[in-house]
């Protein structure tokens, strides 16, 4: 019993880490996706600026590393554990003491069952392992020291940090002191306090399983996995994760859509997976919602319309900041578009950050050029009006695409999915004999249905 803060720090070391790299995996690089942090001057000001905003400063250096395959779990499993071990070495050597029931163990697994959620604020583990050091090292000196120093070190951190945080620190603190103090007393018998330590373990251990699997969000990880395999391009793998998914889901719809297009199956199962949207399960139409604004420019990006996908990111930029996708993107489209001067903006910072410096540093290398490897513009003829998108409607974008560029596969393949699923068959046969431009090895099936029914209604 004595070094059994040891063990279960290991214990839940390996535990979390394991989960981490397994269950729990696919919120790391979306976590990472969502912010970029940048070793300027005026980053670090941006959040001394206000009270309450270090934490995320922060929180937001260790979510850097989340970019690596391990390190970032290794660093938060590490962070959790502290959480821990750190108060149960606070409470010991200012009570000479352990603590029976082990309360500090509760904090580490409320945050770890929290983390589950693509929502949750990695500032509150990471504020919480600060003071909790900050205490540690604190209780070092004389007790008396300690209690005098440990007033000023509670208000500094609250202004700096969040007062809510000292508060959960200062109460775990005391229950845990409270319990090595006064428990010992009630349970003279050692035998019998190991069998407490015992029984409470349990206790947390089935409480946290059951937590786990209650709120585990399964139809939430197929989704972000599955943008992680557009972002690759790994195409076979987004339809099987769609298969996998149940119930209806318009971005998993949207997905599904290119995935088909791009493993060549788009003319013949397109109505083999749900289009439970309609023909908003092709596209995104602009409709104010920024949890959508990092998702539309995939789409426009593939068809070559380069001025939507732009527009697509920019709003993201506005939504949620200067987070490395957006960034990259802008970087990619502005270049395209021959706004050198907007994409070096953006270049140089990412050459502030630890992980995309190499990235930056090849897009600047192809400013002078205009041009970007997988990025194919749509032919614009300058001698016409300027043209305004339509955003609430993507009919007109793909018949814009495909009179402009008879050759872009997808675009035509994509407007006979929006007429078959908008049932415009009339337009649908007018335009199928574009088909000719690309090579087929035959009419496929379900167009030549269509065009069947088709038929057999003009007789």
């Amino acid at each position: 019993m004595k070094h059994i803060h040891w063990l279960l720090f290991a214990l839940l070391f390996g535990l979390l880490l394991f989960m981490f790299m397994d269950s729990l995996a696919y919120l790391f690089p979306y976590h990472e996706q969502q912010q970029l942090f940048l070793f300027t001057n005026s980053y670090l000001e941006s959040y001394l600026s206000e009270p309450g905003k270090t934490g995320e400063y922060f929180a937001n250096f260790v979510i850097q590393f989340f970019y690596l395959p391990y390190t970032g779990k290794i660093v938060l499993a590490f962070i959790l554990s502290c959480l821990y071990l750190l108060p149960t070495l606070t409470i010991r050597r200012l009570t000479g003491k352990h603590d029976p029931l082990q309360i500090a163990l509760l904090p580490s697994l409320y945050l770890f069952i929290q983390f589950e959620s693509s929502d949750f604020e990695i500032s509150r583990i990471t504020n919480l392992f600060c003071i909790f050091l900050i205490t540690c090292l604190l209780s070092l000196l004389h007790r008396k020291t300690f209690c005098y120093a440990s007033i000023p070190c509670f208000l500094l951190t609250g202004f700096a940090l969040g007062w809510i945080y000292p508060v959960v620190v200062f109460i775990i603190l005391l229950l845990t002191a409270l319990s090595a103090c006064i428990l010992p007393r009630l349970i003279s018998n050692p035998k019998t306090q190991k069998s407490c330590t015992i029984l409470c373990l349990i206790v947390y251990a089935s409480c946290t399983f059951y937590s786990f699997v209650r709120t585990y969000n399964m139809r939430e990880r197929l989704l972000i996995e599955t943008e992680l395999h557009v972002k690759k391009q790994e195409w076979d793998q987004v339809l099987t994760l769609a298969k996998k998914y149940r119930g209806e889901s318009q971005l998993m719809d949207y997905f599904c859509n290119m995935a088909l297009y791009h493993t060549g199956r788009m003319p013949y199962d397109l109505l083999n997976y749900p289009q439970s949207y309609g023909i908003n399960s092709l596209f995104l139409p602009w409709v104010s919602d920024p949890r959508q604004s990092r998702y539309g420019h995939y789409l426009y990006e593939q068809l070559g319309y380069i001025n939507e996908a732009q527009r697509w990111a920019s709003e993201a930029l506005v939504v949620y900041g200067e987070t490395a996708p957006t960034l990259l993107n802008l970087v990619r489209y502005n270049i395209v578009n021959g706004r050198q001067e907007v994409a070096m903006r953006f270049i140089r910072l990412l050459k502030q950050s630890l992980f995309y410096s190499k990235q930056a540093e090849k897009y600047e290398r192809l400013v002078p050029t205009g041009e970007v490897p997988g990025l194919t513009p749509v032919p614009q003829q300058k001698e016409k009006k300027a043209r305004f998108a339509n955003i609430q409607n993507l009919g007109p974008e793909l018949i814009f695409i495909c009179e402009q560029d008879s050759t872009n596969r997808m675009a035509f393949e994509y407007l006979m999915s929006y007429l078959i699923l908008s049932k415009k068959t009339l337009l649908f046969v007018e335009y199928l004999p574009r088909i000719k431009q690309f090579s087929y090895p035959g009419m496929p099936p379900l167009y030549q249905n269509i065009l069947d029914n088709y038929k057999q209604t003009q007789q």
